[in-house]
């Protein structure tokens, strides 16, 4: 079973109560006491429903989960849907969908949440945003010595560091790019590729809060996230786990644990387009990649972790 997935023992609801409009029969459009909804997704996306004033929380999840064939994908569960109305989470799944203030003509917004490592809830994301057929979880592994690459310039092979102790949470964005995926590299089935692919980019990392994580995920680097520091405007990462955990903010989850949240890049690094700040200069234990513009730094996962209290 997923790590993402929560068991759901509570019984359907009735399916009459929260009905797509694509799917609605005339007689319950018809009906004077039904409103009809609207859901919107982080990507833009927005369906419209049915609902009667019987209708709960959980009947909107339920519909929501089912019209959209969630339960085609075993990483997802009812459970994972979080739904916002007017800023607030719904978060009394026997409420009634009225009694939270919804009427004829609201807006409802829809997200779905992951977990970090096999716990709580961390960050809320959007289904469409994501592509679990990726994700590793790196929480209990560590580094064996084994030499990793992505990317090469100039017959040098850069290093990539994988988040030992992290989870990865990987983004969708095969075909998102221009002209093609080599950015990406070659995945080898069956087996744990080593070697660089060619014209494959570096892999980097960005520490940040958990909001701009969120927003990063959704949207990329914008123009807010350019940055002028001692070496220059632009866009900064680093090939250094730990590095880009030091600019990342901790944030206190409700579960009594703190977590931080991190960004994993490809980076182009050919000359014109990044450049190189070396370890000297950064003082920091680590080089940082300055890169001019967003098109050349690709976000394509998330890795969260729990922050551990030192014992003294």
């Amino acid at each position: 079973m997923s790590q993402n997935v929560i068991v759901e023992t509570r019984p359907e609801p009735d399916p009459g109560l929260v009905t797509p409009i694509n799917e609605a029969s005339s007689t319950a459009t018809a009906e004077k006491n039904f409103i009809t909804i609207t859901v919107q997704f982080l990507n833009g996306q927005s369906h419209k429903f049915s609902v009667d004033p019987r209708a709960t929380v959980y009947g909107l999840k339920w519909s929501i989960f089912k019209s959209k064939g969630f339960d085609e994908y075993s990483q997802y569960d009812v459970n994972n849907i979080v739904l916002t109305f007017g800023r607030k989470e719904l978060n009394n799944d026997d409420r009634l969908l009225t009694d939270c203030g919804i009427k004829n003509g609201s807006t409802v917004q829809f997200a779905v949440k992951l977990r970090g490592a096999g716990g709580p809830t961390i960050i809320v994301f959007d289904e469409d945003l994501l592509d679990p057929e990726f994700d590793h979880d790196f929480t209990n592994e560590c580094d064996t010595g084994r030499v990793y690459h992505r990317g090469q310039s100039q017959g040098f092979y850069y290093p990539y560091k994988r988040p030992y102790g992290w989870k990865r949470l990987a983004l969708k964005v095969k075909g998102k790019y221009p002209p093609d995926d080599t950015w990406l590299g070659t995945l080898v089935a069956g087996s744990e590729r080593t070697e660089s692919s060619k014209g494959e980019w570096p892999v980097s990392y960005n520490g940040t809060t958990k909001e701009g994580t969120m927003t990063i995920a959704a949207k990329g680097y914008g123009e807010d996230k350019l940055a002028r520091e001692n070496f220059g405007r632009g866009f900064y990462s680093t090939p250094s786990v730990e590095i880009a955990a030091d600019f990342a903010r901790r944030f206190d989850h409700t579960d009594g644990k703190r977590y931080e949240a991190i960004i994993q890049n490809r980076v182009n690094l050919n000359p014109g387009h990044s450049e190189i700040i070396p370890v000297e200069k950064t003082r920091h234990g680590a080089e940082y990649y300055l890169t001019y513009s967003s098109d050349d730094l690709r976000p394509y996962g998330i890795c969260i972790r729990e922050v551990k209290a030192i014992s003294t």
